[in-house]
């Protein structure tokens, strides 16, 4: 009898960190989606990737697409031509997770205003998959999208 409470309080703690396993992956890749829709955010601050200064994004009027890459993510390099058509069309501004590398932003050309971030900002708004663009409205964040966006996708959901 001894040994089958050894065995179910056993097997009763291995699920128990299974969950919080399950649970702190799901969060890691939806905890954007899940925390930031509501949230204010007016501002992003950064470096200029061209010229090194410190810079200021603006993003308390209007609707603006904020999109989180890097310059090391083969998705958002894959990207970068979709997003150079959509910022054609919609205010796009781009935040760049560090370790950021000058030779491959400048041969992807980003056509829309750009700012390395610190890593904090990533920390604050739960990004943890690239590449991840955000909806904002006057200065609230209201949606997330997680992955790659297309012109096509992008005009639905601004509607």
């Amino acid at each position: 009898m001894e040994e089958k409470k050894k065995n179910r309080l056993f097997y009763g703690i291995i699920s128990a960190v299974v969950v919080i396993i399950l649970f702190f992956n799901v969060f890691s890749y939806f905890g954007a989606s899940i925390m930031l829709p509501g949230r204010e955010l007016a501002e992003i601050h950064g470096m200029d990737p061209l010229t090194s200064s410190r810079i200021v994004l603006d993003v308390s009027k209007g609707t603006v697409l904020v999109n989180i890459w890097a310059t090391w993510c083969g998705a958002c390099l894959a990207e970068m031509p979709e997003l150079n058509k959509i910022a054609a069309k919609h205010k796009v501004y781009g935040v760049i997770k560090p370790v950021f590398k000058y030779e491959i932003y400048r041969e992807v050309s980003p056509g829309f205003k750009s700012v390395i971030a610190p890593e904090e900002l990533f920390e604050d708004l739960y990004i943890s998959v690239l590449p991840t663009t955000l909806l904002i409205q006057d200065g609230v964040i209201k949606k997330v999208h997680i992955g790659t966006v297309t012109p096509d996708f992008v005009e639905e959901w601004v509607k």
